[in-house]
């Protein structure tokens, strides 16, 4: 059946493990700036369960940054942050764990354990490299399934699509100007033109998070789209507070890329 045989043919991907590799380091380093804060030992030590939480947070986190032991750490880390976002986040109604880019990097944690990200960049790679080249000589190949960079893809796909439809009415621009006069202006703005210029910033963001949710899955459009879509995350980052989302979202782009393109990138630099 053909829809059968779409879903192994994306189920049986083996292409270069850079790509994976890259979005593991990355990935790591927005945890530490979005959750470490809270979980130092200076805000820890009088609580027990809070200590054991922030410990297991760093001692995983530092595992999966040097990649040793990548696949463990990787789940360990995993399980750490869904306790914090889906348990703690909602259970104490703790805010900076049940914050949208909060959720976003623990769920693309969790997609990454399907990825072998530990066959490229990592301590894991270097002691298997060691071994066998004592052996046979034969330095292994920085190749593996990747079929879960579609798990990736779709996230990114579905926060784009529900970010447009929670923006597609007419009181967005309404929305959108409220948050520019709290943020810069105060009660009144200083010039009634802006009005026009907010109302068409909004138009042209919810057209953009709608070509996003879609074009970012046609090869031939990433040349044009991703550069508007970088554009796009880094203008919202300079205006608006919203902390790692934008730097979150750039990064997963990496998942659309082809991940033999990402190796010979990466090789020729």
């Amino acid at each position: 059946m053909p829809f059968l045989s779409l879903v192994k043919r994306n189920l049986n991907v083996d292409a270069s493990t850079r790509s994976s590799a890259v979005l593991r380091i990355g990935l790591v380093f927005l945890a530490w700036s979005c959750f470490a804060n809270r979980l130092i030992i200076y805000r820890t030590f009088q609580s027990p369960d809070w200590f054991l939480l922030g410990l297991m947070f760093f001692i995983f986190s530092g595992m999966l940054c040097i990649g040793w032991r990548t696949k463990f750490s990787n789940v360990g880390l995993a399980l750490v942050l869904n306790v914090m976002v889906f348990y703690l986040g909602v259970k104490d109604n703790y805010f900076t764990f049940r914050t949208y880019p909060a959720t976003l990097i623990a769920m693309s944690l969790t997609w990454l354990c399907f990825l072998p990200s530990g066959k490229s960049f990592s301590l894991d790679r270097y002691i298997a490299i060691s071994k066998i080249k004592d052996q046979k000589n034969i330095i292994p190949k920085e190749i593996g399934q990747v079929w879960a960079l579609n798990l990736i893809r779709l996230q990114v796909a579905v926060v784009y699509f529900f970010a447009a439809i929670d923006k597609s009415y007419l009181d967005f621009n309404e929305r959108l100007e409220q948050i520019f006069q709290s943020a810069y202006f105060g009660s009144y703005l200083p010039w009634e033109g802006l009005r026009f210029i907010i109302l068409l910033i909004s138009l042209l963001t919810v057209l953009l998070l709608y070509l996003l949710a879609f074009g970012l899955f046609i090869k031939s459009w990433h040349s044009w789209l991703m550069p508007i879509g970088i554009g796009f995350h880094l203008f919202i980052y300079l205006l608006i507070p919203v902390r790692t989302f934008s730097v979150t979202m750039i990064l997963l782009y990496i998942a659309f890329i082809d991940p033999d393109d990402v190796h010979y990138f990466l090789k020729r630099i």
